[in-house]
């Protein structure tokens, strides 16, 4: 009883080798039919599709940049004040600086004027006075009695 089981496992295991060797065989003859197939990749969508990408970021590129470039411009253009606003008021300036000078260099010579104008009109009262005594000589005689009286006083403190 015991030979008849291991007969059937023996028979079993048999066909199973043989299923085995079958299966490996119909692998080997797979595996040289692929060893045999040669396949080319073929990339030519793949870079063609790439080329477009490319083309299309180029031309966005040129657009952004011609934006920047837009914009710089009208920036460099604007200004916060107007070119006449700004000349008018360095103008205006300008004339009170000179303004000031001018009146500086008046007043610093207002001594000077002062001083000119006591000795013209000095020499105006002399000349009138003169006219003046001349017509009226008892007159000098009276002032110049005055003149040293005055003199005799101030010369007395």
């Amino acid at each position: 009883m015991g030979y008849k089981k291991l007969d059937e496992v023996m028979e079993l295991l048999t066909d199973e080798l043989d299923g085995f060797n079958k299966s490996i065989d119909r692998f080997e003859k797979l595996t040289q039919n692929t060893d045999n197939i040669k396949v080319m990749p073929d990339t030519s969508e793949i870079e063609r599709l790439l080329q477009e990408y490319r083309n299309f970021e180029k031309v966005n590129t040129e657009r952004l940049q011609e934006s920047v470039q837009d914009i710089r411009s009208q920036i460099s253009k604007a200004r916060l004040v107007p070119r006449i606003q700004l000349r008018i008021h360095y103008a205006i300036w300008f004339i009170s600086l000179v303004i000031i000078g001018y009146l500086s260099l008046q007043f610093s010579r207002i001594g000077e004027v002062q001083e000119k104008a006591f000795t013209e009109g000095e020499q105006e009262v002399i000349s009138s006075l003169k006219g003046y005594f001349d017509q009226y000589p008892q007159h000098y005689e009276s002032y110049q009695k005055w003149i040293q009286k005055k003199d005799s006083v101030l010369n007395q403190k």
